[in-house]
């Protein structure tokens, strides 16, 4: 037996558990102006996967943004490490009470967040077949 999984818009699903964001919310993962994974709801407003956030604002303004998160030019871990971090329908600087968005310049994009989730659901493999391949 083979069995192929493909996690579908992963990263929303990440952030969905992560946030505590209902999956019926339009969510998109934003890295700098760009989307790079956009859940089932999203899609229902003709969001996809590569459009620039302003595009995406004006086809959903109820779509939630989740930047990924960044690691600053000392090494820490920069935005976003929160729920306060994501926003709903923002586009541009955000308003009081959200977090300030990373600055493309000074920051680069850390996607541990994800690779951590892929295995962990490796692992729940692992433990019911006797071969899996990555």
């Amino acid at each position: 037996v083979i069995l192929h999984l493909d996690l579908d818009c992963f990263y929303c699903q990440v952030e969905h558990r992560r946030l505590s964001i209902p999956m019926s919310t339009p969510l998109a993962v934003q890295q700098w102006e760009g989307l790079i994974a956009v859940n089932y709801a999203a899609r229902a407003f003709g969001v996809r996967r590569g459009d620039r956030v302003d595009v995406a604002k004006a086809k959903c303004p109820a779509l939630v943004f989740v930047h990924v998160e960044t690691i600053g030019e000392d090494g820490a871990a920069g935005l976003p490490s929160g729920e306060e971090t994501h926003h709903r329908g923002t586009v541009g600087a955000p308003s009081a009470g959200q977090a300030q968005a990373p600055d493309r310049e000074t920051c680069k994009v850390s996607l541990e967040r994800y690779r951590s989730a892929s295995f962990e659901v490796l692992r729940v493999i692992d433990a019911a077949c006797p071969v899996v391949e990555r």
